[in-house]
């Protein structure tokens, strides 16, 4: 924030003909979410702007939003300076880079130019085909969106970059535990030990993604991660898919980072206790640092497998708030109430 904050501010001044003064002020503060799911940004751009003393007001959240069945980017309110800005919609690389951009093109838009050609800017900035929708009445906000698969693919990417893939692990600590412990019975156990030998690179690694399959789908389903396809409208069914998508992604990538970790340390675990000579007893072949590689690969998949066991265990709000960003997680538990 500090970063963005400086280098804006430096942008405005050499971005002006003008020999005005301009400071950048930001602010952490969290908006309600009213009835429908949404930020009532627009009836309270007044009342934040008075208090503060800013002449424009730029409210960048991680909340994904639509409009016309398309991301939107930006909503505009330009009789008050204001601008709602989704952050998932600039994906997942570069992101403070392209907000930056688009917070410059909206002063210039705000201050004179026709909002339609000061978007003109943003070709070449990596938001893809962008379109703009005027307000239909002088007060009413206009928007921005983008369009086609690339722009459907940066908020999907840019929803699981919020939801922050590995802060789930904290969550899960019966599933990790359970997972270590049946890992470890894996590397003293000497059968596991021939069966990983006898197994394929290729085999050993096809058990290892149904693994973190398997686990990732168990959270999915036994936690409520799932969400229902509503029907009412066309972005209602592509919504649901959309947050089911971007749900799968974070868990299978979260559940792929506790695997490594486990690997790691029945890895480390396997060299400290099995003897070179007693391995090499039980293989019938002389041994190295590929052959623990392997034991613990084979381990670390079984143990993957029987974390759902300890999943159990762990509770099941604390997984559903490390899954989503804060503001989709308010989201969904509003939308969870509605349905009950």
């Amino acid at each position: 924030m500090h970063q963005l904050k400086s280098k804006l501010a430096n942008e405005l001044r050499h971005g002006t003909d003008d020999a005005e003064v301009w400071k950048v002020h930001t602010k952490r503060e969290k908006l309600p979410l009213n009835s429908e799911g949404e930020i009532p940004f627009f009836s309270l751009t007044k009342r934040l702007k008075n208090e503060n003393g800013w002449d424009y007001l730029f409210y960048l959240t991680d909340l994904p939003r639509a409009a016309d069945g398309e991301p939107m980017l930006v909503e505009i309110d330009h009789e008050m300076s204001g601008a709602l800005i989704s952050l998932p919609v600039l994906g997942a690389v570069g992101v403070q880079a392209k907000a930056r951009r688009l917070i410059l093109a909206l002063v210039h838009a705000l201050r004179a130019e026709p909002l339609a050609t000061a978007f003109h800017q943003l070709d070449g900035v990596g938001l893809g085909r962008t379109s703009y929708h005027p307000g239909e009445e002088r007060d009413k906000p206009s928007y921005l969106t983008t369009s086609g698969r690339s722009g459907r693919f940066r908020l999907l990417v840019g929803m699981v970059r919020n939801n922050r893939p590995g802060r789930l692990l904290p969550a899960l600590s019966s599933c990790i535990a359970a997972a270590a412990a049946s890992g470890a019975f894996g590397i003293f156990y000497a059968a596991i030990w021939n069966m990983a030998d006898a197994l394929s690179p290729l085999r050993l690694f096809m058990i290892s993604v149904l693994s973190i399959g398997a686990l990732s789908a168990w959270l999915i389903m036994h936690n409520g991660l799932w969400s229902k396809t509503k029907r009412h409208s066309k972005w209602d069914i592509n919504e649901a898919r959309r947050d089911n998508a971007a749900t799968i992604i974070t868990v299978y990538l979260s559940v792929t980072i506790m695997y490594l970790v486990l690997y790691g340390m029945l890895l480390a675990g396997s060299i400290a206790v099995i003897s070179t000579s007693y391995l090499q007893s039980q293989l019938g072949h002389p041994v190295g640092f590929l052959d623990y590689a392997t034991l613990s690969w084979l381990a670390a998949s079984l143990g993957t497998i029987a974390g759902a066991l300890g999943s159990n265990f762990d509770q099941d709000e604390a997984i559903r708030e490390a899954t989503y960003s804060r503001r989709q997680h308010e989201r969904r538990k509003l939308a969870e109430s509605y349905e009950d």
